[in-house]
């Protein structure tokens, strides 16, 4: 089957991967994608950097450089009579550049350093699985990662950069940046490099989403890095150059290369495309979506109830959707239990040197709990077991002879999102889940015995005038896929509500 992970990166991209997914949106998915990949736990042994590995992307990678940038504000050098030199410039309104000097050569051993986190905010646990500290319910992150060794590299620049300066934290030179790629202001990636001149260091720690930038510098004043005394050799540990330069690489590679489309997702079918629609009630074959399972295995699928409630009385299992998606959910709906409006926000990118993202107009949206249940039925003669399920609930309009993704993009703006992202269309992806009996984590059945049929009810909160454009994919894809055409998406439409 396929593994639980079809998940963190997929999931991610597909967030803010709705209607034309607009190079901003990118960018902020990128962002989170490489935040993720960078984490490290905090009581270790310093030995390498945990390095990224390139994978195959749906679409390019926009946001690469904003993985480790330190940049700050003015030209001015600091720490002028120390051993490494920060030089600090502000080249346009929102782009920074850093080069970090020195004249001293590293040995070829250098003293291996341990490092600990003695202050982590109140309300953020560590999470094994994500890597980085995490509250749920504040959409924010806290990450550290270890240190590289400080030497001679090229100067790094950023752009989309909302706050930037130097500081001193706990008496050592120190850098915070932080940069925003969308037109939430209060979102953003914000990050803080410590200088441990000392020790040949350069210590980098962030936060993510709404993470605050005191908190941040909290937590930086509280790490004790600390030599053991072992000898290492340089060569073996990371150093900041070689950050640099793939940095540096990625971006010229990013800005040489024309945009291209991509090459899995698309966002316009045609009617032979689209002739294998199915309806409520129809029974059609998932086989395809089963990664490994044993020969002969057989799997089908039925959309067998679909309703639209203006309450969230038909969530019966609070453990099956996740708390912030819940918050968000609570914050849309009033005093009587009804769901409220939500506001779609219009926004135009901003190009990250002269211009940043702005929301030009917003207007009001009723939303509704679309519910629906959807039947896996074991139609072989051997168990399966871990059945991986993603659903998605997508809006498609058609024009002519062709079906579209639906797109409230107009010659104002770049695009649009809903103020609370969950009731945007891609973002949605399979919030509330519930496979009763299931105990395994969500998106997987455990076990289908031959013959035997497994109920798993699904709801979103979608915005009231796009219940009538909805398909539901069930490869959890929010643009048109060549699996999902050749399974076949089930229409919604509006008999049913």
């Amino acid at each position: 089957m396929k593994t639980e992970n079809h998940g963190n990166e997929q999931k991610i991209r597909d967030i803010y991967k709705n209607t034309a997914a607009p190079d901003i949106v990118k960018k902020r998915t990128e962002e989170t994608l490489e935040f993720l990949k960078q984490q490290k736990s905090t009581n270790i042994t310093v030995t390498h950097l945990k390095r990224k590995k390139r994978k195959p992307l749906t679409f390019k990678k926009i946001a690469a450089i904003a993985a480790a940038a330190i940049l700050c504000i003015s030209g001015t050098v600091l720490a002028a009579e120390r051993i490494y030199q920060l030089h600090l410039n502000n080249d346009k309104e929102y782009q920074r550049t850093l080069r970090i000097s020195t004249e001293k050569e590293l040995p070829e051993e250098i003293e291996e350093v341990t490092m600990e986190a003695n202050y982590i905010p109140e309300g953020f646990t560590y999470s094994p699985e994500k890597e980085y500290y995490v509250n749920q319910s504040r959409d924010a992150g806290y990450w550290i990662s270890e240190p590289v060794l400080a030497d001679k590299a090229d100067p790094l620049s950023m752009s989309f950069v909302s706050d930037a300066q130097p500081l001193t934290v706990d008496g050592r030179d120190a850098v915070y940046i932080r940069v925003r790629y969308s037109a939430d202001k209060d979102w953003g990636n914000g990050k803080l490099y410590v200088l441990y001149e000392e020790l040949n260091r350069i210590l980098m720690l962030g936060s993510w989403g709404r993470g605050e930038k005191d908190e941040l510098i909290k937590i930086a004043e509280n790490i004790d890095l600390a030599p053991t005394g072992k000898m290492v050799a340089s060569k073996d540990l990371t150093h900041w150059s070689e950050i640099v330069n793939n940095l540096s690489k990625e971006a010229d590679e990013k800005g040489s290369d024309a945009p291209a489309e991509d090459d899995y997702y698309y966002y316009e079918a045609d009617q032979a495309q689209m002739a294998n629609v199915h309806q409520v009630g129809d029974k059609f074959d998932l086989s395809s979506l089963l990664d490994e399972a044993p020969e002969g295995s057989s799997l089908e699928a039925c959309i067998t109830k679909v309703q639209v409630e203006d309450d969230l009385s038909l969530i019966t299992n609070r453990d099956a959707i996740m708390d912030e998606t819940y918050e968000s959910w609570k914050d849309l709906t009033g005093p009587d239990g009804k769901l409220t409006s939500d506001t779609l926000n219009y926004i135009k990118n901003g190009n990250g040197t002269d211009t940043m993202p702005e929301i030009v107009r917003t207007e009001k949206q009723p939303v509704k709990l679309l519910y629906a249940e959807a039947e896996y039925t074991n139609t072989g003669n051997t168990a399966l077991h871990d059945v991986h399920y993603f659903i998605n609930a997508v809006p498609i309009i058609k024009e002519g002879a062709s079906y579209k993704i639906f797109d409230r993009t107009d010659e104002t703006c770049d695009y649009v999102e809903n103020e609370h992202t969950v009731c945007t269309p891609g973002v949605s992806d399979m919030p509330y889940s519930d496979v009763p009996g299931n105990k395994n984590p969500k998106n997987y059945i455990t076990e289908i015995k031959p013959g035997e049929t497994v109920t798993v009810r699904l709801a979103w909160l979608v915005n009231e005038d796009e219940l009538d454009k909805m398909y539901l994919s069930m490869n959890g894809d929010s643009e048109f896929t060549d699996q999902d055409l050749e399974i076949g998406l089930v229409e919604l439409g509006t008999g049913h509500f």
